[in-house]
């Protein structure tokens, strides 16, 4: 359609042959297609802005100077084939262009959302850092997790943060994000310890054409025996989970291909080791893989296949503890169900086999289903629902391996200017898969309200409770947390 209507403008003097404004335009528009689709789509916006503009003035002029009446008819079909020929790329066709996961242009934007961060404490060599502090306070009914005789405490958890950002090149990058603290037990100062916030991590994010490869080492040092729903009877509960791995993203637009590798280990660090209440430590060699197509109108579904080998080192004889291998196949669907409703659904098979080489233990393989459902509704402008569940088996837990159900539906409601109140209630039921294992259900609601104090101190007053019951006796319990946390940004 362009093609065929420049050659209307912009006509040349007889004998004086010259390029014209129309083979000017349809060099401009031709090259359009050699530039990448995300900038294609930015340059077709600002050329539809200047044909809309040229548009209406010229049909201004076209009632005010009739003496230009051969210019300005040319104008105005200038004007219409912007308008004709751009508009496809201003608006994406039928179906928008999705910007490349791994292209240079979204490593950018992660690049610059890293840099927005007030790295502004410290600059040491090419390296910005941000620091942070906080104190918790919190008052516990139950620090034993116990079914009877329950003590109660106050704990101050004070804690430091440190954010790290290297910029490697203007698209790769290098950040460190660590949280550390102390958790000082008043009136049972045997069982204060360190921890190390989950989410710390070291990360290299790479950039390679159509490649994104994060290389990254997370870690942490959990002390909240409430945080395992296995854990009953122990209140120097303390673990080191550190993952170091990499997973690269194949990013054609249509088709996203993921591959992954995790060695996790599992470290236990609570002054129950070596006796009867104590754990042995573990490491997981985790494989993973996935395929997802776009559909289109947010609708993105694919398959999933992953493996895992699990070993404990320094089991006691006759603890249910045993290596193990374990594979699953599924599939999954992601999709943006209304404008305000976003779900995620994901499902498949799996098999886990112990390799026990203790004959007195009852070892068996399980096979069965898996899957986890997501769904986040914003009901109105105040409130915004979250749901999410499903079924795993999971090797983590301080109770081994066990086959778990869980679900958990948190509402985030915007009630009262400046402040942030949330809601929510869980349920787990849980089986372990080794022999002597137990069956256990626990379920119980929560609430939070925060607000900033200052640009840079925020409040945080929350309470959780929890109710165990298991099918074997002395692993009950109830336990009511309440927790006060300020968290200041220097």
């Amino acid at each position: 359609m362009v093609l065929i209507l420049q050659g209307y403008v912009g006509r040349p003097r007889p004998g004086k042959p010259k390029r014209g404004r129309g083979e000017r335009g349809g060099s401009v528009l031709s090259s359009l297609s050699a530039l990448p689709p995300a900038l294609r789509q930015g340059v077709a916006h600002l050329f539809l802005d200047i044909a809309i503009d040229s548009l209406f003035n010229t049909c201004i002029k076209s009632f005010t100077e009739r003496a230009k009446g051969e210019q300005a008819r040319g104008g105005r079909i200038l004007s219409w084939a912007l308008v004709v020929g751009l508009f496809p790329l201003a608006c994406g066709g039928q179906e928008a262009l999705r910007v490349s996961l791994a292209g240079a242009e979204a490593a950018r934007a992660r690049h610059a959302a890293a840099s927005s961060l007030s790295y502004d404490n410290l600059k040491l060599g090419p390296t910005a850092w941000s620091f942070g502090a906080g104190l918790g306070i919190e008052a516990n009914d139950n620090i034993r997790l116990e079914s009877v005789d329950a003590r109660a405490d106050l704990i101050f958890h004070p804690r430091l943060d440190a954010h790290m950002l290297c910029r490697l090149s203007q698209i790769n990058s290098l950040t460190l994000d660590v949280g550390v603290g102390y958790s000082a037990y008043v009136w049972h100062p045997e069982f204060s310890r360190f921890f190390v916030i989950p989410g710390s991590a070291l990360s290299l994010d790479l950039y390679i054409g159509d490649f994104w490869i994060n290389f990254h080492d997370r870690f942490s040092i959990t002390e909240n025996a409430y945080q395992d729903p296995t854990v009953v009877g122990s209140a120097d509960f303390s673990q080191l989970i550190n993952t170091l791995g990499l997973q690269a993203t194949l990013d054609l637009n249509k088709l996203i291909l993921k591959l992954g590798y995790d060695h996790v280990s599992y470290l236990w660090l609570h002054s129950t080791a070596g006796t009867a209440n104590s754990q042995p430590n573990g490491e997981s060699d985790v494989f993973f893989s996935s395929a997802g197509f776009t559909f289109g109108s947010g609708l993105v579904a694919g398959v999933d296949l992953g493996g895992s080998l699990f070993h404990y080192s320094d089991v006691s004889p006759g603890q249910p503890y045993s290596d193990a291998t374990e594979w699953n196949a599924g599939t999954f669907v992601d999709a943006q169900l209304t404008e305000h409703m976003h779900g995620r659904l994901s499902g498949g098979y799996t098999v886990y086999t112990p390799e026990s080489t203790d004959m007195s233990a009852q070892f068996s393989e399980y096979r069965g289903l898996y899957g986890r459902l997501e769904l986040e509704h914003r009901v109105n402008q105040y409130l915004t629902s979250r749901l999410s569940g499903g079924h795993s088996v999971n090797f983590a837990f301080y109770g081994g391996t066990v086959n778990m159900y869980s679900a958990r539906w948190q509402g985030d409601w915007n009630l009262l200017r400046d402040i942030a109140v949330c809601t929510s209630f869980e349920y787990e039921h849980g089986s372990q898969l080794l022999s002597g294992g137990e069956t256990f259900d626990r379920y119980g609601p929560a609430i939070s309200v925060g607000r900033a104090i200052t640009e840079k101190l925020d409040a945080r007053v929350a309470y959780q409770f929890y109710w165990r019951e298991s099918d074997l006796p002395g692993r009950n319990y109830t336990v009511n947390i309440g927790t006060v946390n300020l968290a200041y940004k220097f």
